[in-house]
């Protein structure tokens, strides 16, 4: 092989895997666009009547007010569950540090399918009823490992003689907790409310098993794709893909801000000192 084709073979690729990527997704944005009551190549005629429909589609606003519920309450369970789980894990060491957290992922790796039955079969025995409540639950139980890891980790960073130099200035438990540890931990909190967040918002799986008559976002995708695929199903795709995209992108963003604004502070507090 010349040393030109191997040059060449590398980016190839990397753009080979882009377009494996975001071809999918920039046909279907396309097909929103199909003046048809059908999904096909190639499109002759052009409209924007789709995603018009979808500002005034009841159904399609409130499956997604619901998932948006949902969302925010799984979240909120998530890092209150979370955080302290990660406190306790830091203060172990040696093997019963990794039997933990062997434990606390161990629903991450279970198959979804497998833990919305479990999920189902457990509200069921505490009488707790299907709905909003059992969503938010049940998308706590997937969410909360990755809390526990992004906030582990983040704690792993920090130094001990931050919280040393606070208690030997008089500084209590409390007063170190609320001013020295949750500060710096608030970039890795803030990112795993942005990541629970979009994680609650496209689990299907659980939201089938656990949901009431009020359907999420993706269970009622789901019910309109047994009637067939539409150009509206697209367009509603594609704008609720722009909105996570973007909010994904902010978020991204706003706690890499964040980190740095929390580094350069620490950094400069240590020059201080």
């Amino acid at each position: 092989m010349s040393m030109k084709l191997r040059n060449l073979a590398l980016p190839g690729l990397f753009w080979l895997f882009v377009a494996y990527l975001f071809l999918p997704l920039l046909v279907m944005g396309a097909m929103g666009f199909r003046d048809s009551n059908f999904v096909a190549f190639p499109i002759h005629s052009w409209t924007t009547k789709w995603y018009a429909e979808v500002l005034v589609d009841r159904d399609a606003m409130e499956a997604l007010w619901l998932s948006a519920r949902v969302a925010v309450f799984s979240t909120v369970i998530s890092v209150a569950v979370g955080l302290p789980v990660a406190f306790a894990v830091a203060r172990t060491s040696g093997i019963a540090r990794g039997l933990l957290i062997a434990l606390i992922l161990l629903p991450a790796f279970l198959p979804v399918v497998v833990s919305a039955i479990s999920l189902r079969i457990f509200i069921g025995r505490i009488g707790l009823e299907t709905g909003t409540a059992a969503i938010a639950f049940g998308h706590a139980v997937g969410s909360v490992p990755f809390v526990v890891i992004m906030v582990l980790t983040r704690l792993n960073t920090m130094g001990r003689n931050m919280a040393d130099a606070a208690r030997n200035l008089g500084a209590d438990d409390l007063i170190i907790l609320v001013r020295i540890v949750l500060p710096y931990l608030s970039p890795a909190l803030l990112g795993a409310f942005m990541f629970c967040l979009l994680l609650s918002f496209e689990d299907f799986v659980r939201s089938f098993f656990l949901g009431g008559f009020e359907q999420t976002f993706p269970v009622l995708l789901f019910a309109r794709l047994r009637f067939g695929f539409d150009p509206g199903l697209a367009a509603i795709s594609t704008i609720v893909l722009i909105a996570t995209t973007g909010f994904g992108l902010y978020a991204e963003r706003f706690v890499r801000k964040r980190s740095l604004r929390s580094e350069t502070s620490l950094t400069s507090g240590a020059k201080n000192d």
